[in-house]
């Protein structure tokens, strides 16, 4: 993903807007909680016929998703909510309008047009995108932005359209105050200043300041407290204290920890300190503006309260908010994908599993995704620095060789339990240690015993070679130019001979063909002169960027029948890609084994409504495309398209459907035989998003090849490592961090993990026990002992006197 400060080539984009309406707000909350805010900043109203919104996706210069806005009309100062029409929660009641065209992510730009041309645009969502919005060189990890006021457009100045104290410290997404309604800020305030008083004098108590629901009932009051300090953080302006055992109400639904915010504050954790000031909710945050403060003792210590996962309902965080915790349950890093740009990274009590990889859809997804939300908490570094120069995780600081995998799991620590930025999250009070061993780096799996033949498939994330001579960059996807794409390819090279396979499925290569030029010859070449790819006799695979590809080793195995592929019904309509098969035979004598790749239909880009809009059992969008993709190619394998097909079919590929979604039940009720669930069970993983884990990366045996599969694994090469150990140079991340990060190894070679299956095709070289003694097992797949062993032999055996 890449983040970008640009205008965009050839759009004409303006620094000011030219037009009375505006782009004024712009929220990106979790998951596709997201929004778009426009006003109209003029004295009349104003028609909205002609207007577009257009989204423009990962630098690319045509938008990937353009909402018309005709036959709306806004009237003077008023607002139109746009959300996606995915968003849930308090922002989908507050959208007056919802669409697919709302998808935006850190790194994406809008651009608001009207018959006439560009009228306002927002740069690089999630970096400064100019003069005319809030933040200047602040940190926006928030991902919330409002323009600020004061801001000339044409002939006009809109004047106090906007609160200039509305800064873009964080709407929160789940309450979004503020949204709809420009300038309304979500900060109270106003109290008059208390007089400090004499140490040990009336107070008012951490608790009542608190209350027992979401917002302090003394918002905008002038209070006097007394409590010990926790924590000091000067990244965050201030402090935390907590209030001593004798002080405390213990009524569980209060919290005893307070943020004091003081810029420069000279104080020290143990101090006890009385501080006078206004109570306020800073953008979800309950603390106190301290006009006046006193130290009163030193040297004291406060007892933290213990944090477990997960959290029994949502409500009991807000009672821990400000609190001193010792986290003594290990928790597992779930996910790491901003650790190298904020120093963050999501805990949850366990892993968290993508709800339809272990729930079938609907009701029991649902109660899986509603305990997952329970189950974690973000750790931070307790700074607000974005792409710091050193992240403090783990000991020794984030570098390529010395990484921080989810599925690591916590040691003890302490930390302050907090809100900010839209997220609960815990800052650290000392050090914060990982158990390594919880999942460390493993070399990719070893052959199992008896294995004549290894298949892998593995999505290689946009491999794209430009003009294949060195130029043509940058292209659609992928390498931004030729040096990065030799990063690249030293990282898929190394991942691929780490994993030894003979025959190899690829996803996500340039659809550029098969000449000398093309991103396969260039990739074999790299692989040595073994090294051969399957040309099925066409310029391209169909009519998207990527296609699908096969390459393998011309010393163990030799192409068979005529290589196939079919744009016929959903591989026909520009959502699935055409698959590819070919059948292979050992250059040993074994049996012939026909491989078919496959990627199907992602599930971005969601149409409003119809059967492949998302439908609310979280398969997402393009579901049912996807389930015509695995009938269309049941079929399709029925014709034997290669002509030499034995039965030994392997379905193979990035099919965009976890393990129990429709797509994939679709092709086992047909016969086929999922290896990843068969000896993985139901912890597989081969893609994290959003913190949770599950497969899209499928292996699915025929009847007939199920009984020679010896071991299936997915390689946790990729998705359990930070995403800023890949080839590509985010922009975000600077030389000298790059340098620090990437590693001519297979660390992080792709999003995806390879897929890799161990087939016995020759007599002699044993079989695999019945699938139904082993079935569900989701052991070690190259384990079993004597008794495996002697299953092996007998199987061998029976197939050698028939």
């Amino acid at each position: 993903m890449r983040i970008t400060i640009m205008a965009l080539a050839g759009l004409g984009l303006a620094s000011a807007a030219q037009a009375n309406i505006l782009i004024s707000e712009y929220v990106e909350g979790g998951g596709y909680n997201k929004a778009i805010e426009l006003h109209n900043a003029g004295e009349v109203s104003a028609s909205l016929d002609g207007y577009t919104l257009a989204l423009y996706s990962n630098g690319g210069t045509e938008p990937g998703a353009t909402l018309a806005l005709d036959g709306r009309e806004l009237a003077a100062g008023e607002v139109l909510v746009i959300a996606s029409n995915q968003a849930g929660g308090e922002l989908a009641g507050l959208a007056d309008l919802s669409s697919a065209a709302i998808n935006h992510n850190g790194d994406d730009a809008y651009v608001l047009s009207d018959a006439s041309g560009v009228v306002d645009s927002l740069g690089r969502v999630g970096e400064d995108p100019g003069d005319a919005w809030t933040g200047g060189g602040l940190s926006t990890r928030d991902r919330t932005l409002r323009r600020k006021d004061n801001i000339s457009t044409g002939d006009t100045v809109i004047d106090d359209a906007f609160d200039p104290s509305a800064q873009w410290q964080g709407y929160p997404v789940d309450t979004l105050d503020g949204l709809g309604a420009p300038g309304a800020g979500s900060v109270e305030g106003g109290g008059e200043p208390v007089p400090l008083g004499a140490c040990g004098e009336p107070v008012t108590r951490v608790a009542a300041i608190q209350g027992d629901g979401d917002a302090s009932p003394l918002a905008g009051e002038g209070h006097v407290i007394e409590a010990v300090v926790t924590a000091v953080y000067p990244a965050f302006d201030g402090f935390y204290v907590m209030e001593t055992e004798a002080h405390r109400d213990n009524d569980p639904a209060t919290s005893e920890g307070l943020f004091v915010y003081q810029p420069e504050a000279d104080v020290s954790a143990g101090d006890r300190v009385r501080v006078s000031g206004t109570v306020d909710e800073y953008y979800g945050l309950t603390q106190i503006s301290a006009d006046d403060r006193a130290v009163c003792e030193q040297g004291l210590t406060v007892s933290p309260v213990a944090l477990t996962l997960p959290f029994d309902d949502p409500a009991d965080r807000e009672a821990l908010e400000g609190m001193l915790v010792s986290v003594e349950q290990p928790l597992t890093v779930s996910d790491n994908y901003e650790l190298a740009r904020y120093g963050s990274m999501t805990l949850s009590n366990g892993r968290l599993f993508n709800p339809t990889n272990v729930a079938e859809p609907g009701a029991a997804a649902r109660a899986v995704k509603d305990a997952n939300e329970r189950n974690q908490v973000l750790l931070d570094d307790a700074s607000n620095e974005q792409n710091p120069a050193t992240v403090i995780y783990p000991d020794g600081g984030l570098a390529a060789d010395n990484t921080l995998r989810a599925g690591y799991r916590t040691r003890p620590f302490q930390a302050v339990f907090t809100y900010g930025f839209n997220e609960w999250r815990l800052q650290p009070v000392g050090e914060v240690a990982f158990d390594i061993a919880a999942n460390p780096r493993a070399p990719a799996p070893s052959r199992a015993a008896g294995s004549d033949l290894r298949v892998a498939a593995f999505n290689v994330l946009n491999y794209f070679n430009g003009d294949g001579q060195g130029g043509g960059f940058p292209t659609e996807r992928g390498a931004r130019d030729a040096e990065e794409l030799t990063r690249q390819q030293t990282k898929l090279v190394a991942a691929l001979k780490d994993i030894d396979a003979d025959v190899v499925g690829l996803m996500e290569v340039e659809n550029d063909g098969y000449g000398p030029d093309s991103v396969l010859a260039r990739l074999t070449a790299a692989l040595g002169p073994a090294w051969r790819y399957v040309d099925p006799g066409q310029d391209r695979l169909g009519d998207d960027a990527i296609a699908v590809g096969l390459i393998y080793r011309g010393d163990a195995v030799a192409e068979a029948g005529t290589a196939a592929t079919t744009a016929a019904g959903a591989f026909g309509n520009d959502t699935n890609r055409q698959p590819l098969a070919q059948t292979f035979r050992p250059l040993n004598g074994g049996e012939a084994v026909t491989v078919v790749v496959n990627h199907f239909k992602s599930k971005g880009s969601c149409p409003d409504d119809g059967v492949n809009a998302e439908q609310g059992d979280l398969q997402g969008c393009w579901n049912a495309e996807r389930v015509a993709a695995a009938e269309q190619l049941l079929s399709w394998l029925e014709t034997d398209p290669t002509g030499a097909d034995e039965g030994n079919r392997l379905i193979t590929g990035d099919l965009n459907s976890y393990a129990m979604e429709d797509p994939i039940t679709t092709l086992r009720a047909a016969g086929l035989v999922d290896l990843i669930q068969r000896f993985q069970g139901e912890e597989a993983y081969s893609y994290t998003y959003m913190g949770e884990a599950g497969y899209l990366d499928h292996a699915l045996a025929s009847e007939a090849l199920n009984g020679k599969v010896l071991a299936a694994h997915e390689w946790h090469a990729n998705a359990d490592e930070p995403v800023a150990f890949a080839y590509g140079l985010p922009d975000y991340q600077s030389d000298d961090q790059h340098r620090l990060y990437y590693a001519a190894d297979a660390w992080r070679a792709s999003d995806h993990d390879p897929v890799i299956v161990d087939l016995a095709l020759s007599g002699d070289a044993g079989g695999a026990p019945d699938p139904e003694d082993d079935a569900g097992d989701g052991g070690d797949s190259d384990g079993g002992g004597l008794g495996y062993g002697l299953l092996l032999m007998l199987a061998g055996l029976l197939r050698r006197r028939h």
